[in-house]
């Protein structure tokens, strides 16, 4: 019987726990299907407060690293622009003050005063443009309005900064002296004011020069990292979020040449400085066989003479006009290769410098009468730079088909704005037939220089094609794009034109122009260190309305004022040209006439007599001897 009950009481004990498991499983089962529910729910519709999600989330802040900005080399590396980092100097003069001035610490407050005036006088000594008492009265006015940031001094180099901080006060820190130096990158031009407006710059939307041309080339590419803050407050990098290494501007080389561009400031500085009728002046040297620049000097004053010479504008680029004698050569050029004139002695008549429908020429009578004769060779109507000589070519050879001598102006590369390294180039402006600019004498008026409006970079790359015995080489300024040393890209020379004309026609034209340094127009540079060939030119410049004042005359004033400009191009050695060169001087409105012949010539003979001594190729080699005696040796 007690067996029996045992058994009984342990299968009712099994089924009470069966039923207790059951319920406990479904109510198990009800929760974990709200809880699914809730989680399907907060996955599909759920938002979360963005209020919210900030408490639960470090702060984060994106930084951005700038490049440094490439370099601008010479042709020899050395640096013509740079950018460099500079620091500003301010203070914090309010540091500690709330602390030095509760109850039992004004001891300590004057310490710190006696220091600010100890680096006060550190200050002034320093940097000398304010006195010690100048110094501390700033200081310690700026503690008693409570001033947090106190600018001090800007641009400083590290190495004065490393001074600075070892000042009393600042060498105890920003904490209790106040120092705050913030760092900055400034462009640096290590010549100064030498090729400034050719270098150029890249300030907020004014953009020039080099600078602005290789812009995307110099800048680099800025990187970046998302940043956190800890719990102590640093700001440490995200390594959950992406980041991007910054990359440093590429450096540009050129074909500047430092002592050229040197050499070529100074020697136009020298000849225009003194004179206030001058306005500005330029030079070009360029190399004869590749079109490389090698020095482009801009200097002008302002609106007033009294204003100081200066890179302002790139006058070699943008000055269109007319240019006045030196043009001649383009028209003795076309009727030599055409075969017009065929010999420098062939001569015409001098009809005593008349061409019906131009202005007579008073140069032919001077020469009728000093001679006595009435015909004039080519070569000697260079020489003096005759008007009539060249109108008389134009309408004897071109003037039923004028149409001739404009197709070689434009083979000449003369009526184009043909690609260069800096954007700005000035474009020539050709009356050509059919124009609303021609009449019955512009084709004359064109032959000696007026009629035709064209940059002085245009008239260097005419005159360097003849150089190059007729292969017109494109000027360049950049030789190459390198990173860290190493060239990534390279510019090669290349050619506008491959032959204006034969050798043969380009050697008969540069003994023309060698005749015009010998016996013409710039026997100032017959005695330079190199013979030099060339042509000058004088021409009138055209006046706006508001600088006539109501004259009609489109070149003079109401009271007779003009402006001139006076340009001397040419090449050196006249044997084996290696290099072009031009210098033009503009004027102010004056009454005075400025020659080609002159001031040009002058500042062209100073540029090639220092370039023969850069180069010992030039300078004959010199050899010591001597002899020596014979010797009798007795025993």
């Amino acid at each position: 019987m007690r067996e029996n009950s045992e058994i009984k009481d342990s299968i009712q004990n099994r089924d009470r726990i069966h039923v207790v498991m059951f319920f406990l499983s479904l109510m198990f089962m009800v929760l974990g299907g709200f809880i699914l529910a809730w989680i399907v729910k907060i996955q599909t519709t759920y938002t979360v407060d963005s209020s919210v999600i900030g408490l639960f989330r470090p702060v984060e802040q994106k930084h951005v690293d700038h490049p440094v900005r490439g370099r601008i080399l010479a042709t020899d590396g050395r640096p013509m622009a740079i950018s460099a980092p500079l620091y500003d100097l301010y203070m914090d003069c309010t540091v500690r003050k709330k602390d030095y001035q509760e109850d039992g610490k004004d001891s300590l407050e004057r310490v710190w005063k006696n220091k600010a005036r100890d680096l006060a006088r550190c200050l002034s000594a320093e940097f000398q443009d304010r006195s010690a008492e100048q110094y501390a009265a700033m200081i310690l006015g700026g503690r008693q309005k409570g001033t947090r940031y106190l600018r001090l001094q800007r641009n400083l180099d590290l190495a004065t900064i490393q001074r600075v901080r070892t000042f009393p006060l600042f060498k105890e820190g920003p904490y209790t002296g106040g120092i705050i130096v913030e760092e900055h990158e400034e462009r640096i031009y290590p010549y100064d004011s030498l090729a400034r407006r050719v270098i150029g710059y890249v300030k907020e939307q004014n953009r020039i020069g080099l600078e602005s041309s290789f812009d995307t080339e110099l800048h680099g590419t800025e990187g970046y990292e998302w940043r956190r803050v800890t719990d102590n407050k640093r700001w440490i990098r995200d390594l959950d979020s992406a980041a991007v290494k910054v990359q440093d501007g590429n450096d540009i080389r050129t074909t500047l040449n430092v002592d050229f561009q040197d050499i070529a400031d100074k020697a136009l500085r020298a000849q225009i400085n003194a004179n206030e009728d001058i306005r500005a002046g330029i030079c070009i040297i360029m190399e004869a066989k590749t079109g490389a620049i090698r020095a482009m000097v801009n200097l002008s004053r302002g609106a007033t003479p009294q204003t100081t010479l200066w890179e302002r504008e790139n006058l070699a680029l943008r000055e269109v006009g007319e240019q006045g004698s030196v043009m001649k050569t383009v028209t003795l050029l076309s009727v030599v290769e055409d075969g017009y004139v065929r010999s420098l002695e062939q001569t015409i008549p001098t009809n005593n410098g008349l061409v019906p429908k131009y202005n007579q020429d008073i140069h032919i009578l001077d020469y009728q009468r000093e001679t006595g004769r009435r015909n004039i060779s080519v070569m000697h109507g260079f020489e003096i730079s005759s008007n009539y000589v060249f109108a008389y070519l134009a309408e004897n050879y071109y003037g039923a088909q004028p149409q001739e001598l404009f197709d070689h102006i434009y083979s000449y590369r003369l009526g184009e704005a043909f690609d260069f390294d800096i954007t700005g180039l000035g474009k020539p402006v050709v009356n050509r037939p059919g124009t609303p600019g021609w009449s019955g004498t512009t084709l004359g008026t064109t032959a000696y220089g007026y009629g035709i409006s064209v940059t002085p970079l245009h008239v260097a790359t005419f005159y360097n094609g003849i150089a190059n015995k007729g292969r017109m080489m494109k000027p360049y300024l950049v030789e190459s794009i390198e990173k860290d040393g190493k060239v990534i890209r390279k510019f090669v020379p290349s050619a506008l034109n491959e032959s204006i004309c034969s050798a043969a026609t380009a050697d008969t034209v540069t003994r023309a122009l060698r005749a015009v340094v010998n016996s013409g127009t710039a026997t100032r540079l017959k005695g330079a260190k190199l013979p030099v060939c060339g042509k000058t030119g004088t021409a009138r410049v055209v006046l706006t309305p508001e600088e006539r004042k109501g004259s009609r005359d489109p070149y003079t004033d109401a009271l007779g004022q003009k402006k001139n400009q006076g340009t001397f191009v040419g090449f050196f050695p006249a044997d084996d040209p290696k290099y072009t060169i031009l210098v033009t001087v503009y004027s102010y409105l004056s009454h005075k006439s400025f020659y080609g012949g002159t001031m040009p010539a002058l500042a062209v003979r100073e540029i090639v007599d220092k370039i023969y001594a850069l180069d010992s190729d030039w300078r004959p080699e010199l050899r010591r001897t001597a002899a020596v005696p014979d010797m009798n040796l007795k025993d």
